[in-house]
């Protein structure tokens, strides 16, 4: 399985595992100082791709003299765009990005075997 974000939740064929949490979570937009505005909690590198979106103006952590919430960033739209659009926007991104994806055993071992293999230099320059 190969996505943008590592899924968190085991494939049928793996061992039973503890419950993992969503991959990410977003509240309602809502007005902050005159900015549309959202919560998202998720993984740093989830947080970082939302971060180089062109329709987010900035992210906060709360205030600079507390610490940093890990995992948790208030997102500011860009005004140019509509609030409820970029919302429903980078919702369905992320939704689509760390849905799990079941592929068929063939390619699995096809997986499997190439990331174990190791390349011999030789190879390549035949």
């Amino acid at each position: 399985m190969s996505t943008l974000f590592s899924s968190s939740y085991p494939s049928p064929g793996q061992q039973s595992q503890p419950p993992r949490p969503m991959p990410f979570h977003m509240t309602d937009p809502f007005q902050d100082r005159g900015m549309g505005c959202f919560w998202l909690s998720a993984d740093d590198h989830v947080l970082q791709f939302v971060s180089h979106l062109s329709c987010v103006l900035n992210m906060s952590y709360m205030s600079p003299f507390v610490r940093r919430p890990q995992g948790r960033a208030l997102i500011a739209i860009n005004p140019r765009y509509d609030v409820q659009e970029v919302w429903l926007w980078i919702y369905e991104l992320l939704e689509t990005e760390t849905r799990e994806i079941e592929l068929d055993q063939t390619w699995e071992n096809a997986i499997t075997a190439a990331c174990t293999e190791e390349p011999d230099d030789t190879d390549y320059f035949d």
